[in-house]
């Protein structure tokens, strides 16, 4: 009996906190399994399993301390999209959508699609040209469904939507002081030029990253 393998956790992303739970979760598991086990007779074995199992979990828990400290953490569940929060939070991204969105309105089967397709956007953010193609393939859509399916559940385009979800993630990297370098922070959500991100930024957030980050210092 083996111990699970561990998994790697981004601690940046919107759904660390389930990673961190998977990650805890196998080698308590494994321990669980270890001690009810009749088929391990020797105790040295169960012993050995047993302490590094819970070295991993102890090193997770460490890990995440650390993290909550220096502030790069934030332990939310995903319990609905993340577009819910940025649309009720900010009055320029209701004024970008054609239509007022009522999470009320959409079905659990979609926003769980919200969801895998945040994640899959989120994934891939660092690309300054995030291919539609790509994306629909990866939610098993055409292209065609995917701007359908978007439009009728958030009324942004695709492309509107990515945009969105760059920029939150951008401020995101700043309010947790994670970058402070504004060229840094581009790049980090997929934009090659500053100029033009900065100018993006301040449109969705009526400040610019240079005076956000100065307002945190």
């Amino acid at each position: 009996m083996n111990a699970a393998k561990r998994l790697t956790i981004d601690w940046s992303s919107p759904d660390a906190l389930e990673q961190i739970i998977q990650n805890i979760k196998n080698p308590l598991e494994n321990i669980i399994s270890v001690s009810r086990s009749t088929a391990l007779h020797h105790k040295d074995k169960k012993d050995e399993i047993i302490f590094s199992s819970s070295k991993e979990i102890s090193d997770i828990i460490e890990e995440i301390i650390v993290k909550t400290k220096a502030k790069t953490l934030n332990l939310t569940f995903r319990g609905r999209p993340e577009i819910f929060d940025i649309y009720e939070s900010n009055e320029n991204v209701r004024d970008l959508c054609s239509d007022e969105i009522n999470p009320q309105k959409i079905t659990k089967t979609d926003q769980d699609w919200l969801i895998n397709l945040e994640k899959e956007i989120y994934g891939s953010i660092t690309q300054n040209e995030l291919s539609l193609y790509d994306l629909s393939y990866k939610m098993a859509v055409s292209e065609r469904q995917l701007h359908r399916k978007i439009a009728g559940l958030v009324y942004l385009t695709p492309n509107k939507y990515i945009r969105v979800l760059r920029l939150h993630k951008a401020k995101s990297l700043i309010d947790n002081y994670i970058q402070k370098s504004i060229s840094q922070i581009a790049y980090a959500v997929g934009y090659n030029d500053v100029h033009y991100f900065s100018r993006l930024f301040a449109d969705q957030y009526n400040v610019s990253p240079k005076e956000l980050i100065n307002s945190l210092e």
